[in-house]
């Protein structure tokens, strides 16, 4: 054990003292009580961060007391886990407590120990606790758990504790929990999967098919052999959805009597259409497209998002209530000023349908990308050219070049400014358009447009030698000295597209050719207008555009209801996973059409089946934590039916612990531990803990039970379990109770119940045997206690 480093040590005298430091030194400072904690901690040098201050509350008098009342026992948090276990007013009403805080380590570190330290005790994970702080793992505030593949002996069999945004849903654009819905995929349970699939995107058919899909970058299991296909499992469930909308899309309960007017048919408008439809209101969505759907009916090609996929996703958002006028050019048809008197609100996702000039001579000659787009997507079925260049590295660029070549061009350049790694297109997509006989150019620029009579002849390319500069602003460099030509008879322009803003006249603020907005709401400098897309944006993914249309349906119905959303206690949610994930499981494969039969109007993928998808679900990690909470005396305050009383609220004890990074509990900072409360025990009342360690009994729990039983006779009237040292969190096991409940305790019930307990276990590859020992304990802790009750019966007979 390495020596303490250097730090400020400050006595206080009131908690209110106390609380003032930390908040002055945030994460630079600790608290320190009987130090039995964290004196190791700060020797080991554990933490991310070392503290400049520790504050001593040892010194803060009126913390260290036991006292009874006509409500129950009350424990100041400063009182030693010695003084707790003998005092004969615990011994004699509260035998649990004293039995748990004698399972405490050694005489001498009960001597010094506190209750309430003991409660809020740092993980006794091996990773955590390793010196010099090797490894940044989840619970230091880093990406991953290593216990969950590596050494778990001695960790939770209950699954893991989500207690950060995994890494996957932190990429998301739209913060999809693709853990949480996983888990219920994995339990079966697809119709609750889509909801809250639903409940970050509306669109999950269309987004499983086109979404760059960066989820999948960040995802853990890369590390263990390849990343889970959240795409493919998006799709499944988004086709789904589709095909059980009665179900699952339905209108809101209740209306508002509000109403509020969307702008735009595209991903944007759609997402928040759907949410505001949610919320109770009255949507009418705006389009000047024959039909709704934006760049998804229009621009991205049929190969890639099937049409007919698109119009059974507007007709599922329709069968929610949501209105459509089409055809309605807003500027022309009708005013914005008109729509907003006969609309409490307005969302503007208008989209960027222009093309973004090149400024070079002949200009005029180039075609439009995205117009060819929506041209071929409305029936066009002739490739512009034989010989076709397309500039552009996006994925705009990608889809019009594989469009021209499947159209019949007999050969098709892409030339971008970025290198091939910068490209901004998917690179699946760039793998595909190389399989299908693209050629690529990458790093270089247009120079000239090569013309005779204003026939097309090609176009002269110059070297590109940086796309950005040091700030990473675009700021394209040339080597002019290096050029070359590239014969075409038809290029086409796909460097992005800009949005059309002639509608709003001066009654919005723009900047660059966008409607600034609140970045956080989507809030427009006018009252009652927001606005989200590409055209406060410029060109995004689909799910950003998603994302958007999400934050303003929020933001709006913030406006309008003056809704806010109450602070909740942030309870642990054991996160469930398969054990299959701990092996080695190949990655679901996309079927994908020979180059030979690809076409423009039929889709080149298919999607997972339903055996798929489920085997894909089981692969993911969960990345949770999965460090139990060794605490000996907080299964017992859950047994006694406890509540903790802090600085700033009371919690009960199942609702105080907790799992986040650097934290076990509720507590936030500058708030303290006061009092520990418990309820008197009915009178006759049978209590018990029992702990199993792995040599000596003041060794960490392997596990805990702890136990409180109200019998009459021999039949159980009431009754509270906890396990501790099984889960990130000490857990009340309510199925067990529920049993327990009406039952005569005898072997046969003792034995059920320890079937019950573990009925819901994950187990990790190497602690298995912690099933056993848990199911043992619990079937342990009822008979002694049916034998104590029945050894009491006899004593009142006699």
């Amino acid at each position: 054990m390495a020596a303490l480093r250097s730090f400020k040590h400050q006595n206080v005298t009131s908690l209110e003292e106390a609380s003032n430091l930390l908040g002055k030194y945030g994460t630079k400072a600790v608290a320190i009580a009987g130090g039995t904690d964290l004196l190791g901690v700060l020797k080991d040098n554990i933490r991310p961060e070392y503290p400049e201050l520790v504050v001593n509350i040892k010194t803060i008098p009126g913390l260290d007391y036991i006292k009874e009342d006509n409500l129950g026992l009350r424990i100041g948090a400063l009182t030693r886990l010695h003084a707790i276990e003998k005092s004969e007013i615990v011994k004699k009403k509260y035998k649990l407590l004293s039995m748990a805080a004698h399972s405490v380590a050694t005489p001498h570190v009960r001597n010094m120990g506190t209750i309430a330290g003991n409660i809020c005790q740092e993980p006794r994970c091996w990773y955590y606790r390793n010196p010099e702080c090797t490894f940044h793992c989840l619970r230091k505030g880093g990406r991953t758990c290593n216990a969950l593949t590596g050494e778990n002996r001695y960790h939770s069999i209950f699954g893991a504790a989500r207690m950060a945004t995994t890494p996957c849903s932190a990429e998301c654009p739209g913060k999809v929990d693709v853990p949480s819905y996983f888990s219920l995929i994995r339990d079966k349970k697809i119709d609750k999967a889509a909801e809250i699939l639903l409940a970050f995107n509306p669109i999950p058919a269309i987004t499983g098919r086109v979404c760059p899909h960066l989820c999948e970058t960040k995802c853990n299991r890369s590390e263990f052999d390849e990343a889970v296909s959240i795409r493919n499992i998006e799709r499944y469930i988004g086709d789904y959805i589709l095909d059980n909308v009665e179900s699952i899309m339905r209108p809101p309960q209740k209306e508002n009597r509000k109403k509020v007017a969307v702008a735009g048919a595209g991903p944007a408008g759609l997402a928040a259409a759907y949410y505001l439809r949610q919320s109770g209101y009255s949507v009418t969505v705006f389009d000047k497209q024959k039909e709704a759907g934006g760049m998804l009916m229009y621009a991205i090609p049929a190969y890639r998002l099937p049409k007919g996929l698109v119009r059974r996703q507007v007709k599922a958002l329709q069968s929610t209530g949501i209105k459509f006028r089409l055809q309605i050019d807003i500027g022309k048809d009708v005013t914005l000023e008109d729509i907003r008197k006969d609309f409490d609100a307005i969302f503007l996702a208008t989209g960027g349908w222009g093309q973004r000039s090149l400024g070079i001579k002949d200009e005029r000659l180039l075609i439009s990308g995205l117009d060819w787009l929506t041209k071929v997507n409305s029936g066009l079925s002739k490739a512009p050219g034989k010989k076709v260049l397309v500039i552009g590295g996006g994925n705009v660029a990608v889809d019009v070049a594989i469009t021209a070549k499947r159209l019949g061009a007999a050969d098709v350049t892409m030339a971008c400014l970025e290198c091939r790694e910068e490209m901004p297109a998917i690179a699946s997509e760039i793998e595909q358009a190389l399989a299908e006989g693209i050629h690529l150019m990458p790093s270089w620029g247009p120079y000239q447009i090569l013309q005779e009579n204003d026939h097309i002849q090609g176009m002269q390319l110059v070297r590109c030698t940086s796309v950005f500069d040091a700030k990473g602003c675009f700021a394209p460099a040339f080597n002019k000295a290096n050029r070359t030509r590239v014969n075409a008879d038809a290029i086409i322009m796909a460097i992005g597209q800009r949005a059309d803003l002639s509608f709003i006249g001066s009654a919005l603020k723009t900047e660059r050719g966008l409607i600034t907005v609140d970045q956080d709401t989507q809030e427009t400098n006018a009252a009652g207008v927001f606005a989200g897309g590409d055209v406060a944006t410029g060109p995004a993914s689909v799910i950003q555009a998603i994302a958007a249309g999400r934050r303003a349906a929020a933001s709006i119905d913030l406006y309008l209801m003056k809704r806010r959303i109450p602070t909740k206690i942030q309870k642990v949610t054991m996160q469930k996973f398969s054990s299959d994930c701990l092996v080695k499981m190949d990655r679901g494969k996309t079927a994908i059409l020979p180059v030979s039969r690809r076409r423009i109007d039929i889709e080149d993928t298919v999607g997972f089946n339903l055996s798929e998808m489920e085997n894909e679900a089981k692969r993911c990690f969960n990345c949770g934590c999965v460090a139990v909470n060794a605490s000996d005396i907080a299964p017992a305050l859950i047994a006694l039916g406890a509540k903790i009383r802090t600085t700033k609220r009371i919690l009960t004890a199942e609702d105080f612990f907790s799992a986040g990074t650097m934290k076990t509990s509720q507590l936030e900072e500058g708030e303290f531990v006061v009092e520990i409360q418990i309820p008197k025990p009915a009178l006759g009342s049978q209590q018990d803990f029992i702990k199993f360690a792995l040599r000596n009994s003041h060794d960490f729990p392997v596990v805990s039970v702890a136990t409180l039983l109200n019998v009459n006779g021999n039949r159980v009237d009431a009754v509270r379990i906890a396990l501790g040292a099984v889960a990130p969190v000490p857990l009340r096991i309510k199925d067990v109770e529920d049993f327990l409940k009406g039952e005569n305790l005898n072997k046969k019930s003792a034995a059920t119940a320890g079937n019950i307990a573990v009925k819901h276990t994950l187990p990790l590859a190497k602690n298995k045997y912690k099933v056993q020992v848990a199911k043992a304990l619990v079937e342990k802790v009822i008979l002694t206690l049916c034998e104590r009750a029945q050894k009491g019966n006899i004593s009142a007979k006699m």
